[in-house]
């Protein structure tokens, strides 16, 4: 499964870096998601790109990319392919267009991670003219492997996320998304004996170093100048991180399901192979002290937009593996499409303030068990309580048939009489009382029949 990396490069930016499942990776085939890769003589660094045919899917291309062109790495071009000749065929220390596109005999599986930057709700750039992403890492020279160089514009519209995300009490409502090549599996299965490897061609053969992490920047434009259609920039760096090549914990994750004893739902952290509170003891046992939190959000689906109508935060200091349980209440069950149950397990350490997130996310259609007011059984009108009585005959001779005899006939025996009779049974709803209730046949004994 996959799982996620936040970082918070500044008060309204939120970088989620989404590691591929090990188990599982998502990988992408050389032959249908070509490749493309630039050598920068001023840093001597290297840029990955996937080239724009697969845009939509990879979001990684050089057409939104922009790079540095001093050694300084404080002044950047961007590298808009739509001008009639690139900046990358123009400047000679810039691989040209003619030889960026890599090919692999045979093609080959690539591994590739996520990273979408979430920005706060009414995100303005804070003065800079956009925002430029690098992702990196380096080669055993100490030279950039830059992943990524996503240049993000004040023009440029951002992805709006229906079902907004909620972290530490900032909401937030658009982000941009794409794709980068795994490091740790490019460092994995890295082999100087093996052209024909994305790891080798990126590195030209060196590798990368021992262990290597992923940086994230951001980086400011400050001032956007215009020479020849070129657009030259001035940045500032924002923040930068460092990050693993994995997720070290990524036998941990969050679990929201449906409970199978009741109408509620059953929320916690799961470790594969063993348990969270052995994992929390063993984290204390190293000079940790943590807390959990776990973070609800309820989104309710009406038409295409997910609104959100419920948030909680439930602590917990010991007990941690007692899942926690939670009856969501749907406000719009009468129109909504579906409901969504968004859940961040948060381990916290005091000791450091550091955190371990893992997300969770669970869409149900049952939008009306989980009404304003509980399902109840339609039984129709109102039940009635039914008077059941059993009224038996007089015994007076009134109900016994007797004939004329002009035709021989004699009258009907007692046991004649009560293979006649009708038994008729009706149902009712209930008894108001069934006590005193007798019924009895009693033979009649006729002694004077006349006319």
């Amino acid at each position: 499964m996959e799982s996620s990396k936040f970082i918070q490069l500044s008060d309204s930016i939120l970088v989620e870096y989404v590691y591929t499942d090990q188990a599982n990776p998502t990988t992408f085939n050389t032959a249908t998601y070509p490749i493309e890769i630039m050598r920068d003589g001023y840093t001597g660094g290297s840029y990955f790109f996937n080239t724009d045919t697969v845009a939509a899917t990879m979001g990684n291309y050089r057409d939104i990319s922009a790079i540095p062109i001093n050694a300084a790495k404080n002044q950047y071009v961007y590298l808009d392919t739509s001008i009639g000749v690139p900046y990358n065929d123009y400047d000679p220390e810039l691989t040209p267009t003619s030889q960026l596109l890599q090919t692999f005999s045979p093609n080959l599986n690539v591994q590739y991670d996520r990273v979408r930057v979430h920005f706060v709700a009414g995100f303005s750039f804070e003065g800079f003219d956009g925002i430029i992403f690098d992702v990196a890492t380096q080669n055993r020279n100490g030279k950039d492997i830059v992943l990524s160089s996503i240049n993000f514009l004040k023009t440029d519209t951002p992805v709006f996320n229906p079902d907004p995300l909620l972290i530490a009490d900032k909401l937030y409502s658009t982000y941009i998304e794409w794709r980068v090549p795994s490091l740790y599996y490019m460092s994995d299965t890295f082999n100087p004996n093996v052209p024909n490897g994305l790891g080798y061609k990126l590195t030209e053969g060196v590798g990368f170093v021992t262990s290597p992490t992923i940086t994230i920047r951001a980086l400011g434009i400050l001032t956007t100048q215009t020479v020849n259609a070129y657009s030259f920039y001035e940045i500032k760096e924002i923040n930068a991180y460092t990050i693993l090549n994995r997720d070290i914990y990524d036998y941990l994750y969050a679990s929201v399901v449906e409970s199978a004893v009741g109408d509620y739902f059953e929320l916690t952290g799961l470790v594969t192979g063993s348990s969270l509170s052995n994992l929390i003891a063993e984290l204390n046992s190293a000079g940790g002290n943590y807390v959990v939190f776990h973070e609800i959000t309820l989104s309710e689906q009406i038409g295409n937009t997910y609104i959100q109508t419920g948030n909680q935060i439930v602590s917990q200091t010991t007990d941690f593996d007692d899942p926690i349980l939670y009856r969501p209440i749907v406000l719009n069950s009468g129109i909504a499409v579906s409901f969504a149950i968004n859940y961040v397990l948060r381990l916290y350490n005091r000791a450091d303030n550091s955190q371990i997130i893992k997300n969770a996310r669970l869409t149900s259609f049952d939008v009306k068990k989980y009404g304003r007011r509980l399902m109840k059984i339609n039984l129709g009108t109102v039940p009635t309580v039914a008077n059941v009585v059993n009224q038996i005959a007089p015994d007076d001779g009134r109900n016994i048939i007797v004939s004329t005899g002009t035709s021989g006939n004699r009258a009907n025996t007692t046991e004649q009489i009560t293979e006649k009779l009708v038994v008729k049974t009706k149902y009712v709803t209930t008894f108001r009382d069934r006590v005193n209730i007798k019924a009895a046949i009693s033979p009649a004994k006729i002694q004077n029949i006349t006319e």
